[in-house]
C-alpha cells in the first residue's frame, strides 16, 4: 500500500463515485493550492484518496481541512470479502494515511473524517488527538409531511409568523456578486474566518444548476436572508446562510431551511446534512428541525511547543 500526490483530475475520477460533489473537479478547483492523494494497493491501482491544505504560518507548516468543506474527501474501495480480512485491509489503509500525514512533518495538523470513517486507530497509535465531532442529517426518504411533523414547535412557529409577512421567496434569483457581498458581510459580522477568495469561488465560479441552488427572502426589495446548498445524486449539503439582522422578521433562515430541505427533496437526494456545528447556539438551531445526530471524527497533532500554547485555547481540541 503506498500514497501519493495526485493531480485533482486523478482524484477526482474515481471520488466523484464514492463522495460525490464534494469529490468533484468543480468544487476542489476553487482552492488554488490543494494538495490531493491517491491510495494505491499493491498492484498499483488507485484505490482511494484524500485532500487538505498545507499552508505556512508563522514560519510554520500547517495541514488543514480546505474552508468550507465538511470533511477531507477520505475514501477506499475494500473488495476484501470475509470481516477479519476487510478489517486487515482498512488497517492497512489507515496506517498508510497515518503515515503519510505524518511524512509531512506539519507543525500542525487538524483534519476531519467522513462519517463513514470509524477505524481511526492508527492516528491514535501515532500519537493524534482523536476527536468526535458532530453533524445534523435528515433522512429525505420520509414525507415531507413527516420531515416537518419531526420540526420543534418553535420552529414551526417561526416558520408560520414568517409566512404572514409577505415575504418573495426566490430561487437561484440573485445576482452573484450581491449574494458574495450579502454571505460576506454576514459572516465577518458574526466574526468568522470568510476566506474570502475561497467564498467568492464557490459563489461565482462553483455554482450552477447542476450543483447547487440558493434560497433568498426579500421584503419590500431588502434582501432579509439567504441559504446556499451544494447537492449530488445522494446528499444535499447546507453551506452557507445569512440573514439581514436589521430587518426585524423573525424566521427567514428558518423558512429558507424548510424551502431547502424541500428542494433536495425534490432532487432526489437521500441525505438533507446540515454540516456541523460544534457552536452551541448554531447546533440548537439545526437540532430544530429534527434531524439525526451523527458523530465524526477529527485529529489533531502538533509539535509540542505549539500544542502547549493551544492547550490554553483549543483545550477541548488538545
Amino acid at each position: 500500500m503506498i500514497s501519493k500526490e495526485i493531480s485533482i483530475s486523478a482524484y477526482s475520477s474515481i471520488a466523484v463515485s464514492h463522495i460525490g460533489v464534494l469529490g468533484s473537479v468543480e468544487w476542489l478547483s476553487i482552492y488554488d493550492n490543494v494538495t490531493c492523494v491517491g491510495i494505491y494497493n499493491n498492484s498499483e491501482q488507485l484505490i482511494g484518496g484524500f485532500y487538505y491544505l498545507k499552508v505556512k504560518k508563522f514560519g510554520f507548516d500547517f495541514i488543514k481541512l480546505p474552508p468550507y468543506s465538511p470533511y477531507c474527501g477520505l475514501f477506499f474501495v475494500n473488495e476484501s470479502k470475509n470481516k477479519s480480512a476487510k478489517n486487515d485491509a482498512t488497517k492497512e489503509i489507515m496506517t498508510e494515511v497515518s503515515q503519510y500525514i505524518s511524512r509531512q512533518k506539519a507543525a500542525l495538523c487538524i483534519l476531519a473524517f467522513p462519517s463513514e470513517i470509524l477505524d481511526l486507530q492508527p492516528l491514535f497509535w501515532d500519537k493524534y488527538k482523536v476527536i468526535p465531532n458532530y453533524t445534523y442529517r435528515i433522512d429525505l426518504s420520509k414525507s415531507i409531511e413527516e420531515i416537518k411533523s419531526n420540526f420543534d414547535s418553535k420552529n414551526r412557529n417561526k416558520i408560520n409568523k414568517s409566512l404572514k409577512e409577505d415575504l418573495i421567496i426566490e430561487e437561484n434569483a440573485l445576482d452573484k456578486d450581491i449574494q458574495f457581498d450579502f454571505f460576506e458581510s454576514f459572516l465577518s459580522s458574526t466574526g468568522a474566518n470568510v476566506y474570502e477568495n475561497v467564498l467568492k469561488n464557490i459563489v461565482t465560479k462553483f455554482s450552477n444548476q447542476n450543483n447547487s441552488f440558493c434560497f433568498s427572502a426579500k421584503k419590500n426589495n431588502e434582501l432579509l436572508g439567504a441559504v446556499f446548498c451544494i447537492y449530488d445524486k445522494n446528499t444535499c449539503y447546507y453551506i452557507l446562510a445569512a440573514v439581514n439582522k436589521n430587518s426585524g422578521v423573525q424566521g427567514v433562515n428558518n423558512l429558507l431551511v424548510q424551502k431547502s430541505i424541500e428542494k433536495a427533496k425534490d432532487f432526489g437526494c437521500r441525505i438533507f446534512d446540515f454540516e456541523g456545528s460544534m457552536i452551541k447556539g448554531v447546533e440548537k438551531f439545526f437540532r430544530s428541525f429534527g434531524p439525526e445526530l451523527i458523530p465524526y471524527f477529527t485529529v489533531n497533532k502538533a509539535i509540542l511547543p505549539l500544542e502547549i500554547l493551544l492547550k490554553f485555547k483549543k483545550r477541548e481540541l488538545f
